[in-house]
Formats: C-alpha cells, sequence, structure tokens
C-alpha cells in the first residue's frame, strides 16, 4: 500500500472535519455532501491502513545540476539514481547473502526495487518508494541473517538504512580517521565501492544530496563533504578473508554493535557485529556464554585488522549431546 495514499487521507480527513465545523448548520446540502465525502475517505482509509505500507524514501539534489525547484539535468539524474539504486542493490546482497563476490551478477533475483512515484519537494529530487515486504517472500536461499529472529527482517530496508548511515558517518565533520576506516571496513568492499559510485556522481556534477528514511536525515551540504565521502571510501587499500574460532560470545551491545569473544585458546577478540546480523538482540540471546564455532569477517585496511562477527554454529560436540538427550 502507497505510503502516500495513506497520508492523502489522513489528511483529507482532517480537512473535510474542519470544513464540517465551520459551515452552518442551515447549509443543508454542502453539509451532506461533505459528510457523504467523509464517510467515503474513512471507509478507503479503514480498508487500508492495516495493510503493509510501502516506505517512503524522498531524495533532493542541489548545485550545478538543478534549476531551483523548477528542474534537473536529465542526464545527472538517471546517473544519480541509477548510481543510488546500484548501491542499495549491491548492500541488500552483502546483507542478505554470502555470494557476494567482488565482481559479476549479484546473488539472488530482484524482486522487489525502488520506485518513483513522485517529484520531491524541497529543491529538485524524487519521491521513491520501497514496496512493501511481501507476506510469503522468504529470506534467500544461503541467508546470512541469524538463525534466530524475533522478528522478521526487511533486508532491503536494512540497506537502504545502512547506505544512508554510512554517507553520514564518513561525510561529518567529526569523524575521526580510525571512525571513518571502521565505519568503511563493515560494509563488504563491492557494496562500499558501490556508495562510493553513487556519491563520486554527484561530485562529478557538483551536485549535492539530502535524503531521508524512516525518520532518518542525510545531508551532503557542501563540495567538502561529498569529496570526503569520495576518498574515505576508496577500497583499493582494503583486503578482507574470512576466519572460524571455536569459543564463545561473551557479551554484546545491541546498540553499538561491538562484541567480544574469547577463543577456545583464551585470546580475547574485540570488534563489531556484522551488519548482516540484523537482529542483534536474537542473536545475543541465541549464543552468549555458548561454545559455537564463530565465523568473522577480518577487514585489513591502513595496517589495522578489524574483526566482524557474522555468524555462529554449534559444536558438533554440542549438538551430538543435544541429539544424545
Amino acid at each position: 500500500m502507497s505510503h502516500n495514499e495513506l497520508k492523502f487521507l489522513r489528511t483529507e480527513i482532517g480537512t473535510l472535519t474542519r470544513f464540517l465545523e465551520d459551515l452552518s448548520e442551515d447549509n443543508f446540502i454542502e453539509r451532506i455532501q461533505l459528510e457523504r465525502r467523509l464517510a467515503n475517505v474513512r471507509e478507503r482509509l479503514a480498508e487500508i491502513e492495516h495493510l503493509p505500507q510501502a516506505k517512503s524514501l524522498p531524495i533532493t539534489f542541489r548545485g550545478a545540476p538543478v534549476e531551483g525547484t523548477r528542474s534537473i539535468d536529465a542526464g545527472f539524474g538517471a546517473a544519480a539514481l541509477k548510481a543510488f539504486i546500484e548501491a542499495t542493490d549491491t548492500v541488500a546482497a552483502s546483507l542478505t547473502s554470502e555470494e557476494l563476490k567482488d565482481s559479476g551478477p549479484l546473488p539472488g533475483g530482484r524482486e522487489r526495487s525502488l520506485r518513483i512515484v513522485d517529484t520531491a519537494l524541497g529543491s529538485f529530487g524524487f519521491e521513491l518508494e520501497l514496496p512493501p515486504l511481501a507476506p510469503e517472500e522468504e529470506p534467500p536461499q544461503g541467508s546470512i541473517l541469524p538463525e534466530v529472529q524475533e522478528r522478521r527482517v526487511d533486508a532491503y530496508a536494512l540497506a537502504i538504512e545502512t547506505t544512508l548511515a554510512l554517507i553520514d558517518e564518513v561525510a561529518t565533520s567529526s569523524a575521526s580517521d580510525e571512525a571513518t576506516s571502521d565505519a568503511v571496513a563493515e560494509m563488504h568492499r563491492r557494496a562500499a565501492d558501490k556508495v562510493r559510485a553513487f556519491v563520486k556522481v554527484l561530485a562529478d556534477h557538483g551536485a549535492l544530496f539530502a535524503a531521508e528514511f524512516e525518520g532518518r536525515q542525510v545531508r551532503l551540504n557542501s563540495d567538502e563533504e561529498v569529496r570526503r565521502v569520495v576518498d574515505a571510501l576508496n577500497v583499493a587499500d582494503m583486503t578482507e578473508h574470512e576466519d572460524e574460532v571455536e569459543g564463545m560470545l561473551i557479551g554484546a551491545l545491541p546498540e553499538s554493535r561491538a562484541f567480544e569473544c574469547r577463543s577456545g585458546d583464551g585470546a580475547l577478540i574485540k570488534g563489531k557485529i556484522d551488519r548482516s546480523v540484523a537482529d542483534v538482540m536474537a542473536f545475543k540471546a541465541a549464543w552468549e556464554n555458548r561454545e559455537a564455532l564463530l565465523r568473522f569477517r577480518v577487514v585489513s585496511s591502513r595496517g589495522k585488522e578489524r574483526y566482524f562477527l557474522k555468524a555462529a554454529t554449534a559444536l558438533r560436540e554440542e549438538r551430538a549431546g543435544g541429539e544424545a538427550e
């Protein structure tokens, strides 16, 4: 169901209600018409407000390609939207599949995609919309979302949030080089490169950018911020590999996603829970203080290794003991 339709119906109910309050009692014909219209709108709202809602994503641009609120350069607009959608598609693939490679087709199909539903207010831009998750849609084969989930996770919505969060974190002038490197390392290198490609379209055309999704606003307000993101997301010096360690998750903080693990030989491993683990609380409840085979994504950048906890599986001995019980 369209987010815009729901918003429009609620606005219309408010407007019609005010008209009726201001209408004199002796204006019978107009009152009957307004009451009939109000009843129809309330009926339509009752039909759809319980349905899954599409998620609104307004994106606006400023700068050289934009002429106020009147127009936008068609070549730039098409290139920017294409690059943004490729970025979110790739981030979504990095969150839902272990099969994402540094090149080649994205794993899985594109059953959902962003849609343009209107032009956006502000400068000049587009009102995008993410259709609701289909009731029968399940996590794709090979998904690396957590084994135990307390809620259903919309991976594409999470991908949009992750993309915008990365741009915001890297662009902020208060972020240190270390914090910037951590933010980039959290993402699959191919996904980070696609986010960089989108921002480079802005840089190449002298454009600025703003977006809002699920209550979070992100803005690139200057050419300096745009260039900072392009430079920071250069993944040429970043390498990564996976490692498996028998050990125990001894602590996890859902908000910061920080974790501490103790390996079987007593070594302490610190890092972040990978973005592919969408429900940190469920993951924590399932694996904290439990011996397991822990799987990490290890990213090397600027002479430092960063550990991202991707998954945990029960040890063979524990499975055997469980089956014996």
